[in-house]
């Protein structure tokens, strides 16, 4: 009987063994189980890093997951925020008894937003009724005006897709941007011409000497519109280096090449042109100083990115313009940026 019992209660233990191994090994199981990419707690990790980095998430895209293991999971997501677009590496492990969601790695693009578009047209299109009558009169309006330094505010300030590279898909609409500065910028090259497109300015001296006269009279505007054409031509050159870093088909598509090749004669035309400026009579050095700093942080990379020919060209024109500067620091700034533009 005594043998019977201890049978009996083996199998009770046995069995109450068995039933906590049913009920609680799920339980047991998620324990040590990691939680998908997706899930809450990586979710809500990730919204700390946001929080923590101060931006301003607006959408956080599709979460994918790269690798997958008992000890770790690896994922990926790219989340848009206002004029940035963030991709983001992440690592779910244990630290401990706890899981834990490590940052790998966070690289964000500038974003061009469609509204950010409209309302540099919208600026530019109530500037260019102002200063309708200044290609005759010979006053276009100055930054010295409110209503007037907040439109030229609105068309030539890009703070806000300054500090990280531009993504590669708002080129075009980086292009309009700049296509829009041009037109008001030409504004203070017209005026008092009586012409009223820049493509259309006959080969006149006396038209020139007042082309000339006015990029000093009106230094300030024009200071301000040639460094937003150097600084947004700098930035559509780095999205096009960066994705040349990428590789892949996309580069050898047509109108990928057709895009770069644009760029190119964008910048190109930019240097050359902010360069011709600094040989004009009037303007100060400090000014010439100014324009040359700006232009010396997009150069090193433009020697990687023009064409050779492009290169000699803008190196030329360069060496040309260091004769007619008096200023010796001036000389040596020129000088130092046709170095950094000899031909790799």
């Amino acid at each position: 009987m005594g043998g019977g019992r201890a049978i009996v209660g083996g199998g009770i233990a046995v069995l109450v063994v068995l039933l906590l191994a049913v009920f609680a090994g799920p339980r047991l199981m998620a324990l040590f189980t990691l939680p998908d990419c997706n899930d809450e707690g990586p979710r809500k990790a990730l919204d700390d890093y946001f929080a923590q980095k101060n931006v301003k998430q607006t959408r956080l895209g599709e979460v994918k997951t790269v690798s997958s293991s008992r000890a770790e999971r690896t994922c990926a997501v790219r989340a848009d925020a206002q004029g940035r677009v963030l991709h983001l590496d992440y690592r779910i492990g244990w630290s401990g008894w706890n899981e834990s969601v490590t940052i790998t790695r966070s690289e964000a693009e500038s974003r061009i937003e469609q509204e950010q578009i409209d309302d540099v047209k919208n600026a530019a299109t109530d500037f260019l009724e102002l200063a309708k009558d200044s290609v005759i009169n010979g006053r276009p309006p100055r930054y010295g005006e409110p209503t007037i330094a907040t439109l030229l505010d609105r068309i030539f300030d890009l703070s806000e897709i300054e500090g990280a590279t531009l993504a590669v898909a708002d080129v075009a609409r980086a292009n309009d941007w700049f296509g829009a500065g041009d037109r008001v910028g030409s504004v203070y090259i017209l005026a008092g011409t009586g012409v009223s497109d820049i493509n259309r300015l006959p080969n006149d001296p006396n038209i020139q000497r007042r082309t000339h006269r006015n990029v000093a009279e009106f230094a300030p505007e024009f200071a301000r519109y040639l460094d937003f054409q150097v600084r947004l031509a700098g930035m559509m050159m780095d999205a096009e280096l960066k994705r040349a870093a990428k590789g892949g088909p996309d580069a050898e598509r047509p109108e990928v090449m057709r895009e770069i090749a644009d760029v190119r004669i964008t910048l190109a035309e930019t240097l050359t042109g902010d360069l011709t400026t600094l040989a004009y009579d009037g303007l100060t050095d400090d000014w010439r100083r100014a324009r040359l700093a700006v232009m010396m942080q997009v150069v090193p990379k433009a020697a990687t990115f023009l064409l050779p020919e492009q290169l000699r060209s803008v190196r030329d024109r360069a060496l040309t313009v260091m004769t007619f500067v008096r200023e010796k620091s001036v000389q040596d700034q020129i000088k130092d940026l046709a170095d950094a533009l000899a031909a790799k």
